[in-house]
């Protein structure tokens, strides 16, 4: 079965900002009883938020009776610091072209690159050799760039609503990545 994961990522949030805004919508989500206050070991990896008594209104399809919700990998991961956002495989699209494609040739080494520090790291399209900020590339299962996620375990499918008032109250730009362990 495995773990599924939805990550709000902060695609302009700075080292500097990414704490106070962490600590920001983390408040937010808790004054809102999306997520419960205390952290606990309920996600992979690290400590985190368990949904709280009204998570049904991040989701697209509210279900109170899901079965995630009695999972013990279940709650809000907040991922502060340089960090890759990504799942295995997934496809990009150029914007100058149009291609659709799975990054290989040269992608690792850019993102080496961008996690070593380089902010302006590029990729080229593979089809029309288009360079494009590895921040800027999207398509179906984009790769996330940033000093700030919020990984959602074992979720139900967040609602568009939410993640644009996530993205509002952020004041930054968002993508939403998703995978599956």
């Amino acid at each position: 079965m495995g773990d599924s994961f939805q990550i709000i990522v902060d695609k302009d949030a700075s080292a500097d900002d990414a704490p106070r805004l962490a600590a920001r919508l983390r408040d937010w989500l808790v004054a809102r009883r999306i997520i419960a206050p205390e952290l606990t070991d309920c996600v992979l990896g690290g400590s985190g938020h368990r949904p709280g008594a009204s998570r049904t209104a991040a989701l697209e399809v509210p279900d109170e009776e899901s079965w995630c919700w009695g999972l013990e990998t279940n709650g809000l991961q907040m991922e502060v610091g340089r960090t890759v956002f990504f799942t295995i495989g997934g496809e990009l699209t150029c914007r100058a072209c149009g291609a659709h494609f799975e990054p290989e040739d040269g992608w690792s080494e850019a993102v080496d690159d961008w996690y070593g520090g380089n902010d302006g790291a590029e990729f080229n399209c593979p089809e029309c050799g288009t360079p494009e900020r590895l921040v800027e590339w999207s398509g179906e299962s984009p790769w996330g760039f940033g000093h700030l996620g919020f990984k959602f375990w074992n979720w139900p499918p967040l609602s568009e609503r939410f993640i644009q008032e996530v993205t509002e109250e952020l004041g930054h730009r968002t993508l939403l990545v998703r995978g599956h362990l």
